[in-house]
């Protein structure tokens, strides 16, 4: 999920490792934080696979910041991590995120497949509420002042999943909606263009004849 988001935020500009720092654990939320030990090893890593090369700072800075930039391995690297499948786990809403913060670096095939695989992940949380709900209300073993508590608990976990897949289909559609727009500009803009071309070409002709 980090080398994600690093090589993400460096498609837009150079970045140094404080700033890096920063933008993550505003990402992030506020109950966790990356910390030096575990993003510097990172940069390391990155670097020493060429996913990333570092700079330092420009003569007028006295500390002589590094500052460090995708190369196109690391680019490449991006795309194969926004591609890729993931594992539904306890992260895999955070991995999400990092990948919807990305979804201008991609295509709309890609975003509407890493949505799709979101939606399947919460249609299961779904359906093992209610899996688990069942199972709750003929457990024997269960004392019954407990019972209500623990079906409410299953039952917040399966509303708030419901809630994102109403989410999701919403932003997929206008994610569609937004691209039909682009085409349809697009394809005015080629329209005005050949309009525009025509009319020239025909003055041409009438001046000529």
């Amino acid at each position: 999920m980090y080398e994600l988001f690093v090589l993400g935020k460096l498609m837009h500009r150079p970045m140094h490792g404080y700033l890096l720092q920063s933008i993550i654990n505003r990402a992030v939320g506020p109950f966790r934080r990356l910390g030096w030990g575990t993003l510097y090893p990172l940069l390391r890593k990155l670097e020493q696979s060429g996913s990333i090369a570092v700079h330092a700072g420009n003569s007028s800075d006295s500390r002589r910041t590094k500052r460090y930039r995708t190369t196109p391995h690391g680019r490449a690297r991006f795309f194969q991590l926004m591609r890729a499948r993931s594992d539904a786990d306890a992260d895999y809403r955070d991995l999400f995120r990092v990948k919807l913060s990305n979804f201008e670096h991609i295509g709309k095939e890609d975003q509407h497949f890493i949505l799709r695989e979101y939606r399947a992940f919460l249609v299961g949380i779904v359906t093992h509420s209610k899996a688990m709900s069942g199972e709750v209300l003929s457990a024997k073993g269960l004392a019954e002042t407990e019972r209500p508590y623990v079906l409410e608990a299953i039952d917040h976990q399966g509303h708030l999943a419901e809630c994102e897949v109403a989410w999701v289909d919403r932003l997929a559609k206008k994610l569609g909606a937004i691209h039909g727009q682009k085409i349809e500009k697009s394809a005015t803009r080629r329209a005005s263009v050949a309009r525009k071309h025509h009319s020239g070409s025909a003055r041409r002709s009438s001046k000529s004849r």
